[in-house]
């Protein structure tokens, strides 16, 4: 079962990427609802996490909302939205809020059994930039990625990260040329046969093309390898470029997908013509006309691998290969 299926909640947060979750296998349905009820809150607070921080921590009598329906009337705001409170619980304690929570959750309801903490930590990525050649800087790198996680307590085969490789050219755009997706392939997994390698791009299930510019030289790629023979462990490839990065958002915004009806109607042609505008200007920026330096693009590669490969895989590409692999398009040209 995917772990997004499985009905969870946020129980806290570790500085401003790290969410700590609760998840409830026993509250699993195949009819997909993912959803924790509003009742459930309520018994989870209630009744396991207050008496919880009251046991471990009575200095938060005077801090912990008396019930679920009081934190959530606090928590309203005029929008109707939520703005949460928090209380911050010290390091030395949290092993014994955990086991007290999971014992109360045991206890309280069938459903609530078996519950464990899942912990997320998003908006990481780029954010150990390092020199794969130099050992020391990947040393510090996968300490600093890992700070509030003890390693030593970790099954390292059980726990997957993704490396990954940027290729870039000064006033550039580089990208990744579609022919030789198989060789890129059959370098990260010499172990595997290259007839699968072969194989697996033609695989539409496994293997996905990203095509650039509709030119089809120019493409990235990704793969799933988990129960490829010979993938020396890599579980996922992914080739890219990262130029998409200039178009790219979290919401939908001027550079989402149009409908074709978008086109027929009067009230959305005027407010097409407008978005095509500021695109062209963000593209504009991008060539490093005018006041502003520019934007450059890279050719990233990324494999997912086991916690225990995580220091010695990806370190870097041979040069020959390089050349082979990649395309360096002027910036101005590109955009």
């Amino acid at each position: 079962v995917p772990m997004h299926k499985i009905p969870n909640v946020p129980l806290g947060k570790v500085q401003q990427r790290h969410v700590v979750r609760i998840f409830f296998p026993r509250l699993y349905s195949a009819d997909g609802v993912v959803l924790v009820s509003q009742e459930d809150l309520a018994l989870l607070y209630d009744h396991c996490l207050r008496p919880t921080l009251l046991e471990v921590l009575p200095e938060f009598a005077d801090r912990a909302p008396t019930s679920y329906a009081a934190a959530y009337m606090q928590s309203k705001t005029r929008a109707g939205g939520l703005a949460f409170n928090t209380l911050d619980i010290p390091w030395n304690r949290l092993e014994e809020v955990a086991e007290i929570l999971l014992a109360k959750l045991q206890e309280q309801k069938p459903a609530f059994r078996d519950a464990y903490f899942v912990h997320e930590l998003r908006g990481t990525k780029g954010s150990t930039i390092h020199d794969g050649e130099k050992d020391w800087e990947r040393q510090m790198a996968f300490e600093e990625m890992f700070e509030h996680v003890d390693v030593d307590n970790l099954n390292p085969r059980e726990w997957l990260v993704d490396v990954a490789l940027t290729i870039g050219v000064d006033g550039h755009v580089v990208t990744w040329r579609k022919s030789c997706h198989k060789d890129l392939l059959g370098h990260l997994m010499p172990l595997a046969c290259p007839r699968k390698v072969a194989a697996l791009t033609k695989n539409k299930k496994r293997f996905h093309f990203d095509r650039t510019l509709q030119m089809k030289e120019l493409a990235g790629f990704r793969a799933t390898t988990a129960d490829f023979t010979g993938n020396d462990g890599i579980t996922y490839v992914q080739a890219y470029c990262t130029a998409k990065n200039a178009t790219y958002q979290m919401n939908p915004g001027v550079f989402r997908r149009r409908q074709p009806k978008e086109l027929l109607e009067k009230k959305t042609e005027k407010k097409i013509v407008e978005d095509l505008d500021v695109m062209s200007q963000v593209f504009y920026e991008c060539t490093g006309e005018g006041d502003v330096e520019g934007r450059d693009g890279c050719a990233r590669l990324e494999i997912r691998i086991p916690l225990d490969k995580a220091q010695d895989s990806l370190v870097t590409l041979p040069r020959e290969l390089v050349e082979r692999y990649v395309v360096a398009i002027s910036r101005r040209v590109w955009w």
